[in-house]
């Protein structure tokens, strides 16, 4: 059995193929589609199963980071994605998607119907593009996306991270369990401490979901930390296997939230494990 990705295109997003690769990796079928071939042919979405918002710099982040892009779609496509997000389907904003995701109203709900922005993404508190390797914990959220998950060693590459919110938004996410990711320090709440919160997010809120804990939103890329050759410790690690006498297994945490979207939809044409 299998399932189809869609991943959006366009208009300076660039993970795109490091997205797709991830999907086909656990047994998908991964689409790129160009944004303006989705407008044009919206029924695309009633074929797919998963759809990814991916990384990147859409419109040069001229007018903050993900607005143009999303203002693009809610013209175009908001009752389409409503349609899309309301069936059992799963749906990932990875840092420029999680960005757009947020501004077309998709998480979190808090209280409203789709299309209203309940959190911002804001520039980084320290005013500088943030691109290192850090340390989350999954946190209250239910999210197929994170099953089985306890912590991730995955990058940020972003100059507007920060999660912001009013308390009572705050309060709402924390209630119906919408917090899913947390920066972290040696296993503990980073506490907004820099570098390991890059961006000074409240209350190290690295990712949120929306009610359903389908839609994942979160600025970390899990799609360029899949594999342990892909990691900043990668060559601590391989000595300590070595001495060890231990293999070193090819993939690791970021592969891991795409298998969860995998073992949703009953794939069972895993390519690698962690």
């Amino acid at each position: 059995m299998t399932a189809n990705a869609l991943i959006i295109a366009g208009y300076g997003l660039n993970c795109e193929e490091e997205s797709a690769y991830a999907f086909e990796q656990v047994g998908f079928n991964a689409t790129i589609v160009h944004i303006n071939d989705l407008i044009d042919a919206p029924e695309k979405l009633n074929d797919a199963q998963a759809l990814c918002i991916p990384g990147g710099f859409s419109y040069g982040d001229d007018t903050g980071s993900g607005n143009a892009f999303a203002q693009k779609m809610r013209l175009t496509l908001q009752d389409k994605l409503t349609e899309f997000v309301s069936r059992d389907t799963l749906t990932i904003g990875i840092c420029n998607g999680c960005q757009i995701a947020m501004n077309l109203g998709l998480v979190p709900l808090t209280g409203h119907d789709y299309g209203v922005r309940d959190v911002a993404v804001t520039h980084n508190e320290n005013a500088r593009y943030q691109c290192r390797w850090i340390d989350l914990q999954t946190a209250e959220s239910n999210s197929p996306w994170l099953q089985n998950i306890d912590s991730l060693h995955i990058p940020v590459a972003h100059g507007e991270g920060r999660f912001m919110m009013s308390d009572e938004n705050l309060a709402s996410l924390k209630e119906n369990n919408q917090i899913a990711l947390r920066y972290s320090k040696d296993g503990k709440p980073a506490n907004g401490e820099f570098p390991f919160n890059p961006n000074g997010s409240t209350d190290d809120i690295a990712g949120i979901t929306d009610p359903s804990g389908r839609v994942l939103v979160l600025m970390p890329h899990p799609e360029r930390g899949m594999f342990t050759w892909q990691r900043d410790d990668y060559a601590s690690l391989k000595d300590t296997a070595r001495r060890n006498g231990q293999p070193l297994p090819d993939a690791t945490d970021g592969l891991r939230i795409f298998e969860n979207a995998a073992k949703y939809f009953g794939i069972n044409g895993l390519k690698k494990s962690a």
